[in-house]
């Protein structure tokens, strides 16, 4: 059933993001041309160059909005999940947390598309298309084991990040849909009051942490570092924040699906 949930809004979030994906590559080449031709000619006039200036800077503009669209729509089919579509999607036999796994899966899919895209969108604008290399600096390519590694661990990263993104916009759904025909407003109050208690948890927790290593010896920690390679022992510490953001996303999870199942309720 999962898999079925997953086509349906593969489908679903496609039919809006492809044309708005479309005409912003159609504006993209189109600007890129504009700008390969004119940075071939020399003594432009004063008003050519603001043109090219001006176009660039709406071809930036339509790049962040397509980025937001996608976040958009991504967002709004989980708020409608607890509205009146609900009333048809949560009647079918499928536990809670297959909707959400459903809706995050696609929504971070279409996040790393979208990013792909803009950063392929952002070549055609400069002309760099092609300019990729595999090398990270210090002797290290992505096809060492170190460069794999480090590719891997920053990668699964980012995704916990992406995916903690989109959980806590799901979480603020779930706390304003307790609020009836007021959900938008709570939803939007509950989104800005959750950053704020995570950056007051984070603070707290980065003191506790800075004092236990303190207490635990900090030149201990230290020489475990040292005797590795700093491209390890970089890997190790993006390891083990890698696990902390796990940890908030399945809080995030679990505190969202419990809403679900437990304190529903439908507009």
């Amino acid at each position: 059933m999962l898999t079925k949930l997953l086509k349906y809004e593969w489908k679903t979030t496609a039919r809006v993001l492809l044309p708005v994906g479309g005409g912003v590559l159609a504006f993209t080449v189109i600007t890129g041309v504009v700008n390969a031709i004119l940075n071939r000619q020399n003594g432009l006039p004063a008003l050519v160059d603001f043109f090219q200036a001006a176009l660039n800077m709406i071809a930036l503009l339509v790049l962040i909005f397509m980025l937001g669209v996608c976040v958009f729509v991504n967002v709004q089919r989980f708020y409608k999940l607890l509205g009146e579509q609900g009333y048809l999607m949560l009647s079918l036999p499928v536990a809670a947390w297959k909707h959400i796994a459903a809706k995050l899966i696609c929504a971070c899919a279409w996040s790393v598309i979208s990013v792909v895209y803009l950063m392929g969108c952002g070549c055609i604008l400069g002309g760099s298309l092609g300019n990729f290399s595999l090398n990270l600096g210090d002797g290290v390519t992505l096809l060492s084991p170190a460069g794999a590694a480090a590719f891997c661990m920053v990668t699964l990263l980012l995704l916990a990040l992406l995916a903690g993104v989109y959980l806590e916009f799901y979480l603020a759904c779930g706390i304003g849909g307790q609020f009836g025909q007021q959900r938008l407003l709570a939803s939007i109050i509950a989104y800005f009051v959750l950053g704020f208690a995570e950056q007051i948890l984070g603070s707290i927790l980065l003191i506790f942490v800075a004092i236990g290593a303190i207490q635990m010896n900090v030149a201990g920690w230290a020489s475990f570092f040292y005797t590795v390679d700093s491209f390890w022992a970089t890997v190790y510490l993006f390891g083990i924040i890698l696990i902390l953001v796990v940890a908030v996303d399945a809080i995030k999870w679990a505190i969202t699906q419990w809403l679900m199942t437990r304190r529903l309720n439908l507009a």
